[in-house]
């Protein structure tokens, strides 16, 4: 809980620094009184992010933690260049600037910040547990990302409104289209609920595998090599490929899988298997281990 109010003051501090929020070349009152189409543009897109992940850090949701995530290097990264190469603010006003969003973005990026948002939408026994992304999604959506940024560099750095404004109305909805994509990464959970253990990856499961806990042998932390079970079809992988220690759920008897098209494809069979054990990665292992009792 305390990091995410150390998230919560950073940021919000961020909007009473002088000039923290500022556009290249442009004052601390130019700020709030553009006196251009294209400097209006670049300011508006700019407090329109920092708004966005502000909302994010009060309001705890697993779709605003991807807005967190999604947005918040994008000021970052438009901070830190004001504070390296702009003379918009003295050495110490860009210094406490850039210090304040670099502690948002660590803190944001945390798995206990992620758990915390995800958490906030449980109903009421669920513990829910975060999953890792797959590494192939992550690939695709750093490009969406970047392409998001080069537009928005495109208006803050132009004094053209021609090219401001397209830019502008490009950035977001590049940026709104990722933030869609990637979202589906924090509704990805492992579930304890008290009748059983579920599996929430609206990502590679096309409906929610479920569980009940006397059907459950055993939970814990994955073999590194490929098992016999696992050879013969009984233990099934869905992480997707990603880093960390998996955890293995094995079950007492056979269960239906039902995959998406995108987890058919990363685990190349069939939209249906049947498993004995499953193996997913929570961003917290031990986390997730400990509440199996």
């Amino acid at each position: 809980m305390q990091s995410v109010w150390l998230a919560r003051i950073s940021w919000l501090a961020l909007a009473v620094v002088p000039g923290a929020l500022s556009v290249p070349g442009a004052s601390g009152d130019a700020t709030f009184s553009a006196d251009n189409v294209a400097h209006l543009a670049a300011v508006a897109l700019l407090w329109l992010a920092w708004a966005a992940v502000a909302f994010g850090l009060i309001v705890l949701h697993p779709l605003s933690l991807a807005a967190v995530r999604w947005l918040s290097p994008m000021v970052v990264a438009h901070v830190w260049w004001m504070a390296l190469f702009a003379d918009s603010a003295s050495g110490l006003v860009r210094l406490v600037a850039a210090l304040l969003v670099a502690v948002t973005l660590l803190v944001s990026l945390r798995a206990e910040f992620g758990a915390r948002h995800v958490q906030a939408a449980a109903y009421g026994h669920e513990r829910r547990h975060l999953l890792r992304p797959p590494v192939a999604v992550i690939l695709p959506s750093a490009l969406v990302w970047f392409v998001a940024v080069a537009l928005a560099a495109v208006v803050l750095h132009t004094e053209r409104p021609a090219a401001a404004v397209p830019a502008a109305v490009a950035s977001i909805v590049v940026a709104g289209f990722g933030w869609r994509r990637v979202s589906v990464l924090t509704r990805r959970w492992l579930v304890y609920v008290p009748a059983g253990i579920a599996v929430h990856d609206p990502l590679m499961l096309r409906d929610t595998f479920m569980v009940r806990r006397h059907d459950v042998r055993a939970v814990g932390v994955a073999a590194d090599s490929t098992s016999p079970d696992e050879t013969s079809g009984e233990s099934f992988d869905i992480t997707g490929t990603t880093w960390g220690q998996p955890v293995q759920i094995t079950l007492a008897h056979l269960h239906d899988v039902s995959l998406s098209a995108f987890g058919a494809r990363m685990t190349r069979t069939l939209d249906r298997v049947h498993v004995r054990a499953l193996r997913i990665a929570p961003t917290r292992s031990r986390a997730a281990l400990s509440e199996t009792t």
